[in-house]
């Protein structure tokens, strides 16, 4: 039989379907393998590990087919030692088997780091160095020196704390600070809607200190801002260096601080019209508000000038969110339209 007749032959097409059949049969056994090698389709239930001891996780993940990997610390005196503070990925969520499931355990001892030089520099250099080394900021205290919010003096516990110690993360540290020699007010800050952590940072920025704390809710872990005294929604208000700021939280997860923020940043446009330079400067600060653009018409100068037109328009929108712009014209008196 030469090769064509071979090809027309009953015995190749018979061949040529097993081979069919048996490669389709091998290719699905493949895949059957692969899928339960892989558990297609097959996900675990991620555990809450947290408040758990190590020895306990352990068990858990194992009778889970899961691993795990501790990846971090952190020191909480509020917690039990040695127990889960964080998991990745989280409770609940469908992972494949032998997936590894990342912990923050809560460390036994506070981390130490070394106590930074503070002296001479300036305040805010001061607190970004605090916050580089894990510290934090105690007590401002001023004092009648020409060096103006210089640190003159870095204390731990009522005493000088020199560079280089080893110190635990978190500690406050009080620094000693010059006041210039003025008797200088600051004003105080907006931090209503910021955590503490950035309220504090805010305040002591501004040369203040945080006064009382109270907690409105039954929450003290995840909250922020909800009001402040001296109160600055009225006006803008000021106080002597290390003076205190009070602060009242609220609970961020059960109360709507978004719709709360878009109600208390909204100000009344100040009416303008007719006023000098300086007091609609002053009148503008005072409602919680900024200068924009000042242009002076038909040669009126800061002696003479009287604001003759002011955007927004006091007369066609009540009110604006707080810090924004307000634009002015100023012109003479004799130079006013006949209308105003």
């Amino acid at each position: 039989m030469n090769l064509k007749e071979f090809f027309k032959s009953k015995y190749f097409f018979t061949q040529l379907i097993l081979a069919g059949i048996l490669a389709i049969v091998i290719l699905w056994l493949s895949l059957k393998f692969l899928d339960i090698y892989t558990l297609h389709g097959q996900t675990i239930e991620v555990p809450d590990l947290e408040g758990l001891y190590k020895e306990d996780v352990i068990t858990l993940l194992e009778d889970r087919n899961l691993n795990y990997d501790i990846h971090d610390s952190i020191y909480d005196p509020e917690r039990e030692k040695e127990t889960v503070a964080a998991q990745d990925p989280l409770p609940g969520i469908n992972v494949k088997r032998g997936r590894t499931i990342y912990l923050t355990m809560v460390a036994r001892l506070p981390e130490k780091t070394v106590m930074p030089q503070l002296t001479d520099l300036s305040l805010r250099h001061a607190l970004t160095l605090l916050e580089t080394h894990g510290l934090k900021v105690g007590k401002l205290e001023y004092v009648p020196n020409i060096a103006k919010n210089a640190v003159l003096e870095q204390k731990y516990k009522h005493g000088t704390i020199k560079p280089g110690t080893k110190i635990e993360k978190g500690t406050p540290i009080d620094l000693v600070l010059g006041k210039g020699l003025t008797s200088e007010k600051v004003p105080v800050p907006f931090v209503i809607g910021m955590t503490r952590e950035e309220a504090l940072m805010e305040i002591n920025r501004s040369s203040l200190n945080i006064g009382e704390e109270e907690y409105l809710d039954n929450d003290s872990v995840n909250v922020k801002v909800y009001q402040q005294r001296p109160d600055v929604l009225e006006k803008t208000s000021y106080l002597k260096m290390q003076s205190t700021v009070d602060l009242y939280y609220r609970s961020a997860d059960d109360f709507d601080f978004d719709s709360y923020m878009d109600e208390i940043m909204m100000v009344e446009i100040p009416l303008l019209y007719g006023k000098s330079p300086e007091e609609a400067r002053d009148v503008i600060k005072k409602s919680s508000l900024k200068v924009g653009d000042e242009v002076f018409e038909k040669n009126a100068t800061e002696e003479d000038g009287k604001v003759y037109e002011q955007k927004p328009d006091y007369f066609e929108q009540k009110s604006i969110k707080r810090g924004s712009k307000i634009n002015l014209w100023y012109r003479t008196l004799e130079d006013f339209d006949d209308d105003l």
